[in-house]
This record gives structure tokens, sequence and C-alpha cells, in this order.
């Protein structure tokens, strides 16, 4: 048994943010004990963990260490997948009023100067599928909202430094409040902190990939030539550069470099756009450009925590693993993360409140979901590491439309990658046959 918490969170309800949507009841006190779920971490994961939870009528606490979404190191796009979510939770309509832009596809640039232009499919009615960019300053936001309208609470400012645990099972968390130390109960605590997650490392060891030891350097810049309607990602050795249009003119630009090339001490920016340069065909795209606000970086980036689940606590989004931005699968993880884990805790509490989500059983499903597209996106970064590989496999998707689209179709999160499968693509590839 863990020793007496130094005090349990009871501050008065303005510190709670929260906005009632119709028929709610009003914030009160939070009283030990009174929590169904603690979130930690108000990023896409967590709002979006806590809006599911609280639309079920649980009651939950989302807390976040920062005041408002702070600005995050991300390609600021979501992969066509991520729509669907955001319309089953009921945020879509306010992301596209945000301004969000659609995507159709990709422009892949290789070093030898071939380009492949991948496109998604088209959808019933023949509607093309698209993803849409958009920055994290206006969807974090919006997903925030989300679950605050759907009956959760929010606390802003709240450091999470250590879970409670009763035995082998987690019953809460401990942290700071404007410096003073809290302790809150819950029967479930959902870690949404990031790469970064104290929740994961309090589980267990968070493994890094043993040869993807990669940095993101990302910034936006105006007056860039760029695709209007499509990402475009640039190939080097070890290396990569995307551009994404997430305004009239204004582009994302991210460059994944290995982290022994990343050279301290040189500012951030001048690192972007000299490595930038280096990329056939990035050239004279970047030339016109000018910074419009500072360059972030970001790595050691692929990991994996090895515990996804315990009784009374659940990893979600990053905490629970990152691979690699380059197919822009972070948020739809974190997005679609949220729902598996909300599902089983909601099946869970249905049949017996006391009782704690089954870690194995979402364990399970995390592996079914996400590792099937690991291994997909781990084949991409062997192309990227060895040129030559990368340019025969453009070379046999260029003539093959239909086979880049499908390739799309699971980078997107359209289709189950494991209804691909590296594997089944590279045999496609070889064959140079239409595929069925």
């Amino acid at each position: 048994m863990n020793p007496q918490p130094e005090e349990f969170c009871q501050p008065p309800a303005a510190c709670c943010q929260r906005r009632p949507s119709d028929g709610a009841r009003a914030p009160g006190r939070w009283v030990p004990g009174a929590w169904d779920a603690v979130v930690v971490g108000a990023g896409p994961a967590g709002c979006t963990t806590a809006a599911l939870l609280a639309g079920e009528g649980l009651r939950v606490l989302l807390l976040d260490k920062s005041p408002s979404p702070p600005p995050k190191v991300c390609g600021e796009f979501l992969s066509p997948g991520c729509l669907r979510i955001l319309e089953r939770i009921g945020a879509l309509r306010a992301v596209l009023a945000a301004g969000a832009r659609p995507l159709f596809g990709m422009r892949i640039h290789t070093p030898a100067g071939r380009t492949l232009q991948a496109t998604y499919p088209r959808e019933a009615g023949c509607r093309a599928a698209h993803g849409l960019a958009i920055p994290r300053s206006l969807l974090d936001p919006i997903l925030l909202d989300v679950a605050l309208k759907r009956g959760a609470e929010f606390a802003p400012n709240f450091q999470v430094s250590d879970l409670v645990w009763d035995a082998d099972r987690v019953v809460g968390v401990r942290g700071r409040l404007h410096g003073r130390a809290r302790t809150l109960s819950a029967r479930l605590v959902v870690g949404a902190d990031g790469r970064n997650s104290v929740v994961a490392r309090r589980l267990g060891p968070v493994d890094r990939h043993d040869w993807l030891d990669k940095i993101a350097l990302v910034g936006y810049v105006g007056g860039a030539m760029r695709a209007e309607d499509v990402g475009e990602v640039f190939l080097g050795r070890d290396r990569y550069c995307i551009l994404n249009p997430i305004g009239p003119d204004l582009t994302n630009v991210g460059l994944v470099i290995n982290r022994s090339d990343f050279q301290r001490g040189v500012e951030p920016a001048r690192l972007l756009m000299g490595a930038g340069q280096t990329l056939r065909g990035l050239r004279d795209r970047l030339a016109p450009c000018r910074p419009a606000g500072p360059v972030r970086c970001l790595g050691p980036l692929a990991h994996r925590a090895r515990r996804l689940a315990v009784p009374g606590a659940m990893l979600v989004g990053d905490a629970a693993g990152f691979l690699d931005p380059f197919t822009g699968e972070g948020i739809h993880a974190g997005l679609r993360g949220a729902e598996l884990a909300a599902r089983i805790a909601l099946e869970t509490f249905g049949r017996d409140a006391a009782s704690c989500p089954d870690p194995d059983a979402y364990a399970r499903a995390w592996a079914t979901e996400f590792l099937p597209k690991w291994r997909l996106c781990l084949g991409l970064q062997h192309a990227i590491r060895h040129p030559a590989l990368a340019e025969w496999i453009v070379s046999r998707l260029e003539p093959r439309p239909n086979l880049a689209t499908l390739v799309m179709t699971a980078v997107g999160d359209l289709l189950p990658a494991r209804d691909l499968g590296l594997v089944g693509l590279l045999r496609r590839l070889v064959a140079g046959s239409p595929p069925a």
C-alpha cells in the first residue's frame, strides 16, 4: 500500500473549466472517489477518450499540465480515417468550419527525380476520399470543446507526477496544481500525455526503436511553391521532408533526419531550411520562403510502452507508442486508440461498476488494430533508408495507379493494414500484374 496522499483535490468549482450542455449537471466540488475516469493529457487522444466516456454518463476529469493546448511538433495532417472518427464524436463539422483544407493524396519525389502521384480512393457516390490539413492550434481546442460539451470536466495546470496504487491496481493520480500537492482517485486512469508520458513510465519501461532513431524539425513558412490539394514528400537517404499546405500562404514544413545528424548549437530554422534544400526537387520550392514562426524539434521519435494497460489504467495515443510521421498516422492512432479504450472500459463498467477493464483485452485489441500498420510503415522506412529500394517501389507503382491507390487506402486508415500486408504488397510489386 502507498502512504496516505498529501491532500485530495477539492478546489472550488471555479478551478474546473466546463461548458455544460443542455441538461448537464452544474460543475461542483471535486470529491474523492467521485471520478469514474481521470484522463491525463488534453490532446486529441485524451479529449476523444474523455468525450466518449463522458457521453455515456461517466464522471470524467480531463487533466493537462498546460493552461490551454500548447504548440505541438506535428505535421498537422488528418488521414481520411480520422474524418470518420471525428464524425462519430460530433467534431467533424467544427473542424471543417475552422478552415481545414482537404488533401486528396500524396505526391512523392524520389532522389533520382521520379514523382509518384498517389490518390485516395473514391467512396460511395464517386466522392473522392480525402484527408485534412489543419493547425493543431485549431484542432485541439475543438476536441476539448467536444469533450466539455459531452460532460467532461477540465483541470488545466495540473502536472501529474505519479500514480496511486492499491496493491496491483491503479486507483488514482498524484500531482501538483498551482504548486500544491494533490491526489485524485478514480476507477480508471487513462494516460494520454504524449511521448514523454508520466503515466506510461509509471506502468513500466518505454523502449525506443532499435534503428529508427530519428528527430523531427517542424516549422511554418510563407511563400512556398507547393501543391494545394495534396501533401508532398521529398525523399533522401535516411531522411525526408514533408510540405503540408495548411493555409492560403502558410505551409507546414517537416524534416525528419537521423538523430546523429542533428547539429547541436545550430539554429533549428537554419538546420531545417539547409537540410531540406539537400533533397532533390525541394531547393526551388523553399528558395522564396520566409519563416512564419519558430522551428520546433522533437526526438527521438519511435518508441513503444511495454505495458499498455494494468488494472485501473490504460495508455492511448503517443503514450502507448509512436513509430514515425511518414504516413501521418499519429493523430489517427490517438483517435482510434481512444475509441478502443473507451469501448473496453464502457463494456466493463456496464457489466460491473466495481471491476476494472481487462488490461489483456485492451492490449490484444491495440495490437490487432495497430501492429499491421506499424509493419507496413517499417517497410516504407526501410525504403527511405535504401534509395535504390525506394526508386524500385515507385517505379513499380507509377504505371499501376490502382495499386498506388490501394496503398493509400491502407496508409490513409481507410482499410485495415492487415488486409494489405507488407508481404502481399511486395508480391504485387514483384508480380507486375494488375491488382485484383
